[in-house]
């Protein structure tokens, strides 16, 4: 008796075709993609706040899950809202790839003074004008080689290091930000694998590739993206590492032109907990009042 092949649920750009290739590799077993557009596909052009933020890249994924059309949704795990659908659990993560923030076109230093700079992201927006609050920051979406395209009309372009490396196109790069300078998106880098809560099956085949340190990582910032009550196209950040005494989480949330930053750094052992009183922490500092007039 021949074995069904794994149905893999995914977008159809060509970092996420990368990405469901490389769960499809890591799981040793016979696999066929089931390719699907979102939202956030379709209109290319609104701002993701426009068009819903939360969610606009994985709700039809999902949904091809919980319809049994597919086995597994492969995300890019930044894109996942910090609630799962009833009937889906996130049950593992590849290893966690490159964290950082990349500059392509110019360093921050290079750029001339009101220089237009390119990218989608609220929060890159206000960490880069917290540094260069003289800057023009333009509104920037599609996929990676679309991004690149714009540099003919802006003088840098700001996107997630990792999707060049996996590209194999990380030569474009003139500057990388290190997380302790320039706070990455919750969950940057990490790919996500969701399944149905009652397939035991694909759930076993998945929990022998899950990478730990990841999940726990993962954990850890999206806890507090719950706790924080907020979407992830908000200008917040949060980057956890880990050590022999548990997990080191720091988080930060901006106003939405960088001239004011809440951060804290915290430990735990446990990551829910953790994340959890760290985003209650930036509440309290004063977070809640720069959420409130981001979302608006």
């Amino acid at each position: 008796m021949s074995i069904e092949p794994i149905r893999i649920a995914t977008r159809r750009s060509e970092l996420a075709l990368w990405q469901a290739n490389q769960v499809g590799a890591a799981l040793c077993q016979k696999y066929e993609l089931v390719l699907l557009e979102t939202r956030g596909d379709i209109d290319a052009e609104s701002s993701l706040t426009e068009i819903g933020g939360q969610g606009v890249f994985v709700k039809e994924i999902q949904q091809s899950v919980l319809l049994g059309r597919a086995d597994i949704a492969v995300h890019s795990a930044k894109d996942l809202p910090s609630k799962t659908p009833d009937g889906l659990c996130i049950a593992g993560f590849l290893p966690r790839g490159d964290v950082r923030d990349a500059l392509v076109g110019s360093t921050v230093e290079g750029l001339r003074l009101g220089a237009k700079v390119a990218t989608g992201s609220p929060r890159r927006k206000a960490l880069l004008l917290s540094m260069r609050p003289d800057l023009e920051v333009v509104a920037l979406r599609g996929n990676i080689r679309t991004r690149l395209g714009k540099l003919e009309s802006v003088e840098a372009i700001l996107v997630a290091n990792a999707a060049l490396i996996r590209l194999e196109i990380g030569g474009y790069v003139t500057q990388v930000f290190e997380p302790e300078e320039f706070c990455p998106q919750i969950a940057q880098g990490a790919i996500a694998l969701e399944v149905r809560t009652a397939d035991n099956r694909i759930k076993d085949l998945i929990a022998a590739i899950d990478d730990i340190d990841t999940r726990v990582q993962v954990s850890a910032e999206r806890a507090m993206l719950g706790s924080l009550g907020a979407s992830c196209s908000l200008p917040i950040g949060a980057y956890s590492s880990l050590s022999p005494d548990g997990i080191t989480l720091y988080g930060m949330v901006a106003s939405q032109d960088g001239s004011e930053i809440i951060s804290a750094l915290m430990r735990s052992p446990d990551p829910e907990r953790l994340g959890t009183e760290m985003g209650r922490y930036l509440l309290d500092a004063g977070g809640d009042r720069l959420l409130l007039s981001a979302s608006h």
